[in-house]
């Protein structure tokens, strides 16, 4: 009796195996028509929910995966060609806006800048002033200058004359970021320097209201000072920031086409084996 039912049951058995291997490869050849039409997307989607639905069917279970590999490929390839037509096109805008700026590196400089020629003061030549310049990995920086009475500001704010303000961090008196020194005369000096973030917005505010009347205040010392920006300073900071964010998509596209060609000699070798 036992041995009839097992018998009994072995077509019912061998039914259900067949169609679940036909629907899998239904799907497989569906994923594949997607592939060849370039629906990435759609195509990874039905290999993932093969892969969840028919786990035990492994003739197709590995050939859904040379599969997705393939499908992976074809998105790197797109990646990179996406990732050097764009840089084509900010390269090129780069070396139109390079020859106004002057490229600056000390023996003491371990990164160098790029600073705009129409405003590029040195110290002692010109009193109190804002200086704005962006170095080789594409950060904007902001350096402010205070000569006179010694006031040990740490801290910028920026004004319009809506009210509307913006203040950067507060930089600790370091030797480096923020000092201090007297001129043979005995002229006091006050160089502090905001980079990586640390603006905390001054940067994008002025750029925004470079139009308008900006007064920048030394603040956070023993007294307080201010100056009103210059249209000089003003729009030394405007090109500057343009030119960063073109230097910044530059060195984001370099990264991401770098990440595609790794990934594409890992499905190469997958691929190829």
């Amino acid at each position: 009796m036992k041995k009839s039912i097992i018998l009994f049951l072995i077509p019912f058995f061998w039914v259900g195996c067949h169609n679940n291997k036909e629907a899998a490869q239904s799907q497989l050849a569906q994923a594949r028509s997607l592939y060849e039409t370039a629906q990435y997307g759609s195509a990874k989607q039905l290999l993932d929910e093969l892969k969840v639905q028919y786990p035990k069917e492994l003739g197709v279970q590995k050939e859904a995966l040379h599969l997705m590999r393939e499908i992976e490929w074809a998105e790197q390839e797109r990646n990179l060609f996406f990732c050097d037509s764009v840089l084509i096109v900010r390269q090129a805008e780069a070396d139109s806006m390079k020859p106004y700026f002057v490229f600056e590196k000390t023996e003491y400089d371990n990164i160098g800048r790029y600073v705009d020629k129409s405003w590029n003061p040195s110290v002692g030549a010109a009193s109190n002033y804002l200086k704005t310049s962006v170095n080789e990995l594409a950060e904007t920086v902001l350096t402010s200058v205070y000569s006179g009475g010694a006031i040990r500001y740490n801290q910028l704010k920026v004004a319009n004359s809506s009210g509307e303000y913006a203040e950067t961090e507060a930089i600790p008196f370091d030797g480096g970021a923020n000092y201090s020194f007297q001129d043979a005369t005995g002229r006091n000096y006050q160089i502090v320097t905001f980079q990586k973030g640390r603006d905390n917005g001054v940067i994008e505010f002025i750029y925004h209201y470079a139009g308008e009347k900006i007064t920048m205040e030394y603040a956070g010392g023993k007294k307080k000072a201010s100056i009103v920006l210059s249209n000089k300073e003003k729009n030394a900071l405007v090109r500057t920031v343009d030119f960063a964010t073109v230097l910044t998509d530059i060195e984001n596209f370099k990264k991401e086409k770098d990440k595609a060609q790794k990934r594409m000699d890992y499905l190469h070798s997958k691929i190829t084996h």
